[in-house]
């Protein structure tokens, strides 16, 4: 038994890599704040839960892991399909994105329309904006 850092897709009976799993958060200006959980799965499998809070709206969504990681740990994930919202009408379906980590530790989500850039949240750390 070893305890090297190394991550492999299909860690702890799923395809998601180990640091990528947990909470996640981004403050976007004008949009609210937009919260994530990345949770272990397989391909076609639910792995993802975004809720977004803004001014007037609460919306959240749900994405599954579209296929297994590349070689570098790249996720991507389907289109993004809403479960609930308030109010609904607010809350649109979103489009396949991709997830990466970053060197400083930060999750980015890309999809067509750009990218977010979202901080782990839970492990002690504050921030003030």
């Amino acid at each position: 038994m070893s305890d090297t850092a190394t991550v492999e897709p299909g860690s702890a009976g799923g395809d998601v890599p180990e640091r990528y799993l947990g909470k996640w958060e981004a403050r976007l200006e004008g949009a609210g704040t937009h919260r994530l959980t990345l949770t272990q799965g397989r391909v076609g499998e639910r792995v993802l839960t975004l809720v977004a809070d803004g001014a007037d709206q609460h919306c959240v969504f749900a994405a599954t892991l579209a296929r297994k990681p590349n070689t570098e740990g790249t996720l991507r994930l389907t289109a993004a399909t809403v479960t609930s919202g308030t109010p609904l009408s607010s809350c649109a379906p979103g489009t396949p994105t991709t997830l990466t980590l970053a060197p400083d530790g930060h999750l980015r989500r890309t999809g067509p329309t750009g990218a977010v850039t979202y901080s782990r949240v839970g492990t002690g750390e504050s921030r003030t904006e």
